[in-house]
């Protein structure tokens, strides 16, 4: 099967130095300017509407305003424009030249169908100042008109690396060139439903961070032969469901046999064990002993989900834990209590237990060392994370954080969220935008470890395993909102529901949609 194109996710620096290396190549910079503005007028002109009001700002994304503005006239369009100050890039100049050479532009009069900002672009820092601050004020303005707001490359006044917000202007639309900015994906509700369009940027080896889509998630999930069976389809075990807590192992248990795997066995407390049989009769129920994991057969699964429903919090869970690592050498997700047994603590608070035998005294020297290197994936929220990490050292770079985490421990992290960041030890990363508020409750969590454990026992890397669990996880939120018409009254069953439907939804396409590379949905606060 064809390798499927990745579209980079990068900082404003690093998308500086893709527009650098493909003018490189070209004869002028206005050449790739030019591109981007055929590509957006592309995009726009197979919209409805056929009125739009160009705010423009003195930079280089106010020559593709003017640009646009040019384009969109020459196709029919009644155009005008508010420039927020003479250009002061030359490209920027040539632009605006080229644009009035058929004649100038009316100021906006507020029925305009469509506005575009094109004031400030992914180099801006900080709030917006004077002429800027003072178009963006008249943008405001013609809300009232209900207007349809698109924003050329990012919403003037929103960060494109950090996605802090400088008082931007919320777009229904925004249309960006050959890359994602951390920051769009950041501020899903300031940046509205984003298109990335293609203009023939040169992407390097350097770009180890990229987007997973549909096509990439079809391209790397294994496929079922017709003459499989449950042995061959991978066989998961889970480790959890402490006292009062089967509803976990029971999401995971049920995450895993949706996402394929032939056998699920759960190792629970017995108090959870009808419970969890109940809940998921598809898979059979073994009970772990309060103190003693040693009657767990590790030579049966294929592989061990280890923590739903588990109390970290328990002193003993840490060195069950990292026992079971040594008898098991298969691959391993680690969630929920797993990863709170070896938060940082204070070293004079570590009990001898937790140094005896070998075990060193910092949790993450042990834990890595139990994992040996072998395909693992560690999937915590973002406050499991801080506490892995210890709260006083915590990296606040969601995207780079993910990273030292991999490297620190050779193994594979996923930080969940909106975006989702996945990162391998070698340094490679992918982000998924999939998913809504909707994830934000409890137990979506464990069906997301589930839905991974199941990729990995079918011999996907962990980092394929987690992008992909990540990506189905996410899009059966996006399709439970449908459903049900906003986030709020989606429940866990309608999740569970949707993760089944996401499977066909697979089947890719390939059709020429050029310049179109990527859609992300609006995710509006609700």
């Amino acid at each position: 099967m064809p390798s499927v194109p990745r579209v980079p996710v990068v900082t404003a620096e690093r998308a500086r130095e893709l527009d650098a290396s493909t003018i490189a190549t070209l004869d002028s910079s206005f050449v790739l300017m030019h591109r981007a503005a055929a590509a957006a007028c592309s995009w726009l002109g197979a919209q409805p509407w056929r009125s739009a009001a160009v705010y423009v700002g003195t930079g280089n994304n106010g020559g593709d305003g003017w640009l646009i503005a040019a384009m969109l006239r020459e196709i029919g369009w009644h155009i005008t424009i508010h420039a927020a100050g003479d250009p002061r890039t030359p490209d920027a100049s040539q632009a605006k030249r080229h644009a009035e050479s058929h004649g100038s532009f009316a100021p906006p009069v507020g029925t305009e169908a469509v506005v575009i900002d094109a004031l400030l672009g992914t180099g801006a820092l900080g709030p917006p100042r004077g002429a800027i601050a003072d178009a963006l004020r008249a943008m405001r303005g013609q809300l009232d008109h209900m207007c349809t707001v698109v924003a050329i490359d990012i919403p003037s006044g929103l960060d494109a690396t950090t996605g802090d917000d400088h008082g931007a202007l919320a777009a229904h639309h925004t249309l960006t060139f050959g890359s994602i900015k951390r920051g769009q994906l950041l501020k899903r509700d300031v940046v509205g439903e984003l298109h990335v369009l293609d203009i023939g940027l040169l992407h390097t080896g350097a770009d180890q961070t990229y987007l997973v889509d549909r096509a990439d998630v079809s391209q790397r999930v294994p496929r079922i032969s017709p003459q499989s069976y449950k042995g061959t389809r991978g066989r998961v075990a889970i480790v959890g469901g402490d006292v009062g807590m089967a509803g976990a192992v029971t999401l995971a248990a049920r995450g895993a046999h949706l996402a394929g795997a032939g056998m699920v066995r759960a190792h629970v407390h017995s108090d959870s064990a009808l419970a969890l049989q109940i809940g998921a009769p598809f898979a059979t129920v073994q009970t772990l002993g309060d103190a003693d994991w040693s009657a767990l057969d590790v030579e049966w699964p294929d592989v061990l989900v280890i923590g739903p429903g588990l109390d970290g919090h328990d002193p003993r869970v840490r060195n069950q834990t990292l026992e079971l690592l040594r008898r098991f050498r298969g691959p391993v997700v680690l969630d929920a209590g797993a990863l709170t047994a070896f938060q940082w603590r204070d070293e004079s608070s570590i009990a001898e237990t937790d140094v005896g035998d070998g075990m060193e005294s910092r949790p993450l020297d042990a834990l890595r060392n139990a994992l040996g290197g072998r395909p693992a994936l560690l999937t915590p929220h973002i406050g499991e994370f801080n506490r892995l990490f210890a709260t006083h050292s915590s990296p606040h770079d969601r995207f780079e954080a993910p990273r030292l985490l991999a490297a620190q421990l050779h193994a594979t992290v996923l930080l969940k969220g909106v975006p989702t960041i996945i990162a391998a030890p070698d340094g490679t990363t992918c982000v998924t935008a999939t998913g809504n508020q909707a994830l934000a409750m409890g137990g979506s969590g464990d069906l997301l470890a589930g839905i991974a454990g199941a990729l990995l026992g079918q011999g996907m890397t962990a980092l394929d395993a987690g992008a992909a669990s990540a990506w189905v996880h996410g899009t059966a939120a996006e399709f439970a909102v449908l459903q049900h018409g906003g986030w709020r009254g989606v429940a866990m069953e309608a999740l569970l529901q949707q993760v089944a439907n996401v499977w066909p939804a697979l089947v890719v396409d390939r059709v020429s949609q050029s310049p179109l590379l990527l859609e992300l949905p609006a995710v509006p606060c609700q």
